[in-house]
């Protein structure tokens, strides 16, 4: 338990004070008239036996005497002046609670504190009223330990939020640290060692950046989606720091080798968080800015609508599409403008076949079967491609000029990739 009146700076006189016959009865009345002149004797006492039978607390490495001892007798005053009673003010057990989340005392060692205090509580009414409590001792004993669960149950209320919002406090220097380290802000000496030493980051090790697409399109920008990715990562040895960015989740992760960055792959495929990104393995925390800049461009190569995750240089055509975008919108209009300018039921046709065309490594044959059609169906519509555009699908030139312009077309404009398709 702890110091709600020294420590939080209100005197120590201005403990909660209750209208102590306010829902009570006559014996219960009389119970606290007793109790209440031995508080500071029972609060020595309970120090005493706390410091003897909690570990957390005996070698006052996170609460000192005099703050346990203050913290006894708030607690012992609050819960007899307000035994009996039908609502229950629980300020001193949720400040206790907040005190020693604060101060890094174990959460079992305070709820531990708090069930002795009731023990001990009690023993107080058997001894220094006994009389009155053997007569009304069913009444007694539910009013005692009514109160004694009412704040154990409050000082682990208020433990578990105040560790809450430390935890997001926590998450919100780191996701401000990640963001300098993204950017490029930090410079390579000191402030690079004192960024990796709170982010619990080595300076030199195996990293790698992922940049997972948010809202539209992908999973949710929920946060706690993204932590319980970082819990997932945690669990196979990997470390790593997210950030929400505007349209993008970005992580950096901290693996025990090379051979990790597969396994963080696989799992952010398993659990679907749309199209992710990865950059090359580096190194060294310096080169995280051009580790983002290629998570970023491995991110917008995959296509849209799916689920991939990609490497940084998977696809080269692509990593030339999404690099020079202003490019790969010339190539299109100078390929494919005759095509797109059709109606758009042939325009789509077109399309569709010399997607599957170069899916199947250029066989008229395959592409037939993928498209539920008959082969000179498709030699026609290739043949129909050649006098629009000018090129030959089947000429390794026109080919390649056909493909970059087919592939900036889709993901510039955010057409889904091609794939078997119905008759």
């Amino acid at each position: 338990m702890t110091v709600i009146a020294q420590d939080n700076g209100v005197p120590k006189d201005d403990r909660v004070h209750q209208d102590d016959g306010a829902g009570k009865d006559d014996g219960l009345c009389r119970l606290v008239d007793v109790l209440l002149p031995g508080i500071e004797r029972f609060a020595d006492l309970l120090t005493y036996r706390i410091t003897e039978e909690e570990d957390a607390y005996r070698d006052h490495g996170h609460v000192k005497h005099d703050q346990l001892r203050s913290s006894c007798a708030d607690n012992l005053h609050s819960m007899v002046t307000q035994l009996g009673r039908d609502a229950l003010d629980l300020r001193v057990p949720h400040d206790t609670g907040r005190f020693k989340a604060e101060h890094g005392v174990p959460l079992s060692a305070v709820t531990h504190a708090y069930r002795l205090a009731g023990r001990f509580l009690w023993e107080c009414v058997l001894t220094e009223a006994g009389d009155t409590v053997t007569r009304e001792m069913p009444h007694v004993a539910t009013a005692v330990w009514s109160v004694s669960d009412a704040f154990t149950d409050a000082v682990a209320e208020a433990y578990r939020e105040t560790m809450s919002e430390r935890a997001h406090r926590d998450r919100q220097v780191r996701s401000l640290l990640l963001a300098a380290l993204l950017d490029g802000r930090l410079d390579e000496g000191t402030h690079l060692w004192e960024c990796s030493d709170a982010l619990r980051l080595p300076q030199r090790g195996v990293f790698a950046v992922v940049s997972a697409e948010s809202g539209t399109g992908g999973r949710p920008a929920d946060e706690d989606a993204l932590y319980d990715v970082e819990s997932a990562l945690r669990a196979l040895g990997i470390w790593s720091v997210w950030r929400m960015e505007e349209d993008a989740q970005v992580g950096l992760l901290s693996l025990r080798s090379p051979r990790g960055l597969a396994q963080a792959m696989e799992l952010m495929r398993r659990r679907g968080v749309g199209r992710v990104g990865v950059s090359a393995i580096f190194h060294g925390l310096e080169q995280v800015p051009s580790a983002f800049r290629q998570a970023r461009l491995a991110c917008a190569c995959v296509e849209p609508g799916t689920g991939e995750v990609v490497s940084y240089g998977d696809s080269p055509v692509r990593l030339m599409v999404v690099s020079a975008p202003d490019s790969a919108r010339h190539a299109v209009r100078e390929v494919l403008s005759p095509v797109l300018e059709l109606p758009p039921h042939e325009r789509d046709v077109l399309l569709e076949t010399l997607s599957q065309w170069f899916a199947s490594g250029g066989s008229a044959t395959q592409t037939a079967v993928r498209m539920y059609c008959h082969r000179n169906t498709v030699t026609y519509r290739l043949r129909r491609v050649q006098e629009l555009t000018g090129r030959s699908p089947a000429d390794p030139v026109g080919a390649s000029e056909i493909h970059l312009a087919l592939e900036a077309h889709r993901l510039l404009t955010g057409l889904p990739s091609a794939g078997p398709t119905g008759p």
